[in-house]
């Protein structure tokens, strides 16, 4: 099948990608058919894109990225209390980021969207008692300058800092 997309222009995608969110999304209520498209081949940046409205596509963040430190409270009541079924095994969580241009990007880590992975069914719900807040900071990580080749230089590459 085919949409369009404001952003990404004619994009061919498989008849199972699309997403169902029988309760639409925050705000969004009408729009209930999407698509998760990778953000330039990032591993945890994508858009989800409305199948019907061209114009609406919001950033997402995989929670993945945010390693074991988030969510910080079991998914699953969140999830069953919006009508997904599943194991918390099954669930995707994303996170919607928002970042207007000269402010600091921030991501709602109090309301993830939940996708079953199995049914491809899914709900933006509230985590109940999460220490997280709807505008936490948000930094993405930068890939490291590629150090000079060993003929350049004399002097040993400096040590990337982790952190």
């Amino acid at each position: 099948m085919q949409i369009n997309s404001q952003r990404f222009g004619v994009v061919e995608l498989e008849d199972d990608a699309v997403l169902t969110f029988p309760e639409g999304i925050i705000g969004f209520p009408r729009e209930q058919r999407f698509a998760l498209i990778p953000h330039h081949g990032s591993t945890f940046l994508a858009w989800l894109q409305s199948v019907t409205k061209p114009e609406l596509a919001f950033p997402v963040v995989s929670a993945h990225y945010f390693l074991d430190s988030y969510p910080d409270v079991p998914v699953s009541p969140a999830a069953h209390a919006a009508g997904l079924n599943g194991k918390e095994e099954e669930f995707a969580v994303l996170v919607v980021l928002c970042a207007p241009i000269g402010q600091p990007a921030t991501v709602n880590l109090l309301a993830p969207i939940v996708i079953n992975s199995e049914t491809r069914t899914g709900a933006q719900v509230i985590l109940e008692g999460s220490r997280f807040s709807t505008r936490e900071s948000f930094v993405a990580p930068t890939a490291p300058a590629p150090a000079p080749a060993a003929e350049e230089s004399s002097e040993p590459a400096p040590a990337l800092a982790t952190g």
